[in-house]
């Protein structure tokens, strides 16, 4: 499995804070925190993660067949401040403490478009028509895929990336909005992180479990 970063910070906050007070004049603690708020979901990391799946159908008589291609699923991970509650921001003059939500899975997309033959290493059918590699299959294996994916989001280094680079946009921010002395902090997770829809998950898994069978 191969994992591309790509990292992208979300710009339209920097916008909505330009037109705050100048660093001349007190920070507004009910603006802040409503404009916090109110940028909802802000996707900090995104994930690019590539995996190859395979099948081969033995036959003791002729060819065997091989099928190989290439998946790619997007993961989006960041911080929901609609979580933020009023008590998680503390202000006193020009410091503020921030104690963000836990970091998340925002976005789980597996396209169709990401799916690739890998021609040079596939032969999908062999001499015989009962020992090929069919449409059924194939779905099964990209589902696997993948599964396989989401089982490996909390291993990726996702949550440590997102809150770094969360910390970096809001200092700047603020910064911007006239605070001098900046203070961040996460909560901690009750739980590993998980895709927004994790029952697909489990279907994938228990349809599999019940093919193996």
């Amino acid at each position: 499995m191969n994992v591309q970063l790509n990292l992208r910070t979300c710009i339209i906050l920097f916008f909505l804070f330009i037109s705050t007070s100048s660093c001349r004049k007190q920070p507004d603690r009910a603006l802040i925190i409503s404009k916090l708020k109110n940028s909802a979901k802000l996707a900090t990391v995104e994930y690019v993660v590539t995996k190859v799946i395979s099948a081969k159908d033995k036959n003791w008589f002729a060819k065997d067949a091989y099928f190989f291609a290439e998946t790619e699923a997007v993961i989006k991970a960041g911080i929901d401040l609609e979580k933020l509650k009023e008590e998680d921001i503390k202000i006193a003059g020009r410091k503020i403490s921030i104690t963000l939500p836990a970091v998340e899975i925002i976005n789980f997309s597996y396209p169709a478009e990401g799916f690739q033959v890998i021609e040079k290493y596939s032969d999908e059918a062999a001499i015989f028509k009962w020992n090929s590699i069919d449409v059924v299959e194939k779905d099964d294996l990209y589902r696997q895929g993948e599964a396989d994916i989401r089982s490996t989001i909390n291993d990726l280094g996702i949550v440590k990336t997102a809150q770094t680079n969360t910390r970096l946009l809001l200092k700047k921010i603020l910064t911007l909005s006239g605070f001098e002395e900046i203070y961040i902090d996460f909560k901690d997770s009750d739980k590993d992180m998980e895709t927004p829809d994790k029952q697909l998950v489990k279907d994938i898994e228990e349809l599999f479990s019940r093919n193996k069978n």
